[in-house]
């Protein structure tokens, strides 16, 4: 079916205005008269009554130019606006599958029924997109037997799922104009406006919008919420909420496991819950390490039944600190702020000693006196062996020759000394969330140290528009750290640093970060997040190892990353009950999908036959006025 709807360029028919003047023109054209002279005595009084006859207005137009020229000019002003047509769209050759891959997916039958409803909507270009907490691209433009082969080897993921967000995503695009696309669910998790609303966007981008929807009524049982309190005594308190989706009571077992190796402990709990009930569990004296809360009921969604928790462990650190030889090296600012961490046995030393290998940091801050060559030569050694090596940037660093034998392993290039103008300070890249306690506008710079990052190195703090002040890069399993802010104090202070209070503090969150020691919330996360990094680092998650700048915490698990475990959990009760039905009313009374017609309008189809029939006007008048001798 076809109907007239709207003007392309309304404006157009502004030209229909020409019809006036047309009108004007042939309403006060003269028009020959026949005039018979009886005697020339006449001629004047005749002449003049002529000319006052062809003033006169006519009241009708019976010239037939005038119609065609009429015509002609209705043709060109509607063509010129161009009338929009509007008709049902035929099926696209172009179709985009938007497979919801969240957790909910996983509930048995639900994978096969998105993966049939998938293949049996290929057309002969397909793009395949996953709906996890981002969307995710698997391929693009593949014919049909490649895209099946795309869709069989489809896994679900453990994350919520963002189906809006991928469906503004694929509307978005102009690559996917005139195309169709197919969203397939069970819309267990909907944060977006009604479908409809994406129906009628979609639409105003000629594409077309169908929803289809998988998933029975399903009882299943998870741990929906879970947090840690610090106990103050090395230990902490573990609370979870269990939740029951199901109209019908449930007895469940729960379970605590604590640590790896053969210390480990179990501890029970049993859990009644009523139908569609929940109810909190709090489990004492977790250790530091890696624990598990997990369900032993089998039901729908097998990663909502584990909570994982990871505590930082902090190990006893040996900390050496090589400094100048002078008697109140012990109370130097550097010492005193490394001395108030715990867990840390710290040495200071004017000389390397025989047994470097033992101690798990070494610093080195000499201000005025070089450390011997052999000495430089073991350090850099013990960097490239995995230590952690961290380099305080002092005058000694730049102007003393054996100093520069460890600029091989250091994370910047030194370039010269600075000690003119005014600096500001800021934090970059992870030094924003690592520094985030740290104050840096009260900290002045009289002196310091100019260089530049080498590639690989991270940056954490700068001095804008300068160069790194503080820096870091891995080698193999340590970490060597360049920190340009000298600790002298008194009146050859570099800068003010070391007497603001947060002194202290930068050194804490720089020394549990270099030993990878986080923060509780920062090693316990939710699925769906996503990390970038300012380098690769060696991600391994629960199923495999990679290395890359970005980690996607996509499935429950255990990560390790950065010298630190990190615990994924689901924890989302929209992605864990599976017992509903109809969940956005997408069925109609039969069953079947609600599918809206798309009407595409095009404004060239009827612009062309305009265009014909003008010419062909064109063409009669001319006839016309060739016949007339006009032309």
């Amino acid at each position: 079916m076809i109907l007239p709807m709207d003007f392309e360029f309304s404006q157009g028919l502004a030209a229909l205005a020409g019809i006036i003047p047309l009108t004007i023109i042939y309403l006060l054209k003269p028009r020959p008269k026949n005039v018979i002279l009886p005697s020339l005595m006449f001629v004047r009084r005749i002449s003049q009554n002529v000319l006052d006859s062809r003033r006169t207005i006519s009241t009708k137009i019976t010239d037939p130019l005038f119609f065609i020229q009429l015509l002609a000019l209705i043709l060109l002003s509607t063509a010129i606006a161009g009338p929009l047509l509007e008709e049902v769209k035929a099926d696209s050759e172009k179709v985009i599958i938007i497979i919801d891959s969240s957790a909910s997916m996983t509930a048995r039958d639900r994978v096969d029924a998105a993966k049939a409803i998938a293949i049996d909507s290929l057309a002969e270009e397909n793009t395949i997109i996953t709906a996890e907490s981002i969307p995710v691209v698997l391929a693009k433009a593949l014919d049909a037997d490649d895209a099946k082969g795309v869709i069989d080897s489809l896994e679900m993921r453990n994350t919520p799922a963002d189906i809006p967000k991928a469906i503004l995503t694929v509307v978005n695009e102009k690559e996917n104009e005139n195309g169709k696309v197919v969203v397939i669910s069970d819309f267990e998790n909907w944060a977006g406006r009604t479908p409809e609303t994406y129906i009628r966007i979609a639409n105003t981008k000629n594409m077309e919008l169908e929803f289809r929807q998988v998933g029975d009524k399903t009882a299943n049982y998870a741990i929906v919420d879970g947090y840690l309190k610090d106990r103050n005594d090395g230990t902490y308190e573990y609370t979870c909420t269990v939740k029951n989706f199901n109209n019908e009571s449930a007895d469940l077992e729960v379970q605590l496991e604590s640590g790896t190796d053969s210390s480990g402990t179990e501890v029970s709990s049993s859990v009644q819950l009523e139908g569609l009930g929940a109810q909190q569990i709090k489990f004492s004296n977790i250790p530091q390490g890696a624990s598990t809360v997990r369900i032993l009921n089998e039901d729908a969604i097998p990663c909502d039944n584990i909570a994982y928790i990871s505590i930082p462990e902090v190990k006893p650190k040996k900390v050496l600190v090589l400094t100048d030889p002078e008697e109140n090296a012990g109370k130097s600012p550097l010492i005193t702020a490394i001395s108030l961490l715990p867990d840390i046995h710290l040495e200071v030393r004017q000389s390397l000693p025989d047994n470097v290998t033992e101690y798990d940091t070494i610093i080195v801050n000499s201000k005025e006196k070089s450390l011997p060559a052999l000495d430089v030569l073991e350090i850099v050694a013990y960097a490239k062996s995995g230590k952690d090596l961290i380099v305080i940037g002092n005058e000694c660093l730049y102007d003393s020759l054996p100093m520069h034998g460890l600029y091989s392993v250091l994370p910047v290039n030194i370039i010269s000394v600075e000690d003119e103008g005014s600096h500001t300070i800021e934090t970059v890249g992870s030094g924003k969330n690592i520094f985030e306690d740290v104050t840096f506008g009260e900290v002045y710079l009289r002196r310091f140290l100019v260089t530049t990052p080498k590639e690989g190195a991270s940056v954490l703090a700068e001095v804008k528009g300068t160069g790194p002040l503080v820096s870091m890069q891995s080698i193999k399993n340590g970490t060597v750290t360049y920190v340009g802010f000298s600790d002298t104090t008194g009146k050859d202070a570099w800068n003010n640093f070391a007497t603001t209070p947060t002194y202290p503090v930068f050194w804490v969150k720089l020394l549990r970060y270099m030993w990878g020691v986080g923060d509780i919330s920062e090693t316990n996360v939710n699925t769906g997040r996503y990390q970038a990094f300012d380098q690769d680092v060696l991600i391994k998650t629960p199923t495999e190892t990679i290395s890359s700048s970005f980690v996607y915490y996509d499935e429950c698990g255990l990560y390790s990353l950065n010298q630190k475990t990190v615990a994924a959990n689901l924890y989302d009760s929209m992605e864990s009950n599976t017992f509903t039905e109809k969940r956005l009313n997408l069925t109609g009374e039969n069953g079947e999908i609600k599918k809206l017609e798309l009407r595409t309008k095009f404004p060239d189809k009827l612009r062309k036959y305009l265009i014909y029939a003008l010419l062909l006007l064109l063409i009669i008048e001319n006839a016309v006025m060739f016949r007339r001798r006009i032309i």
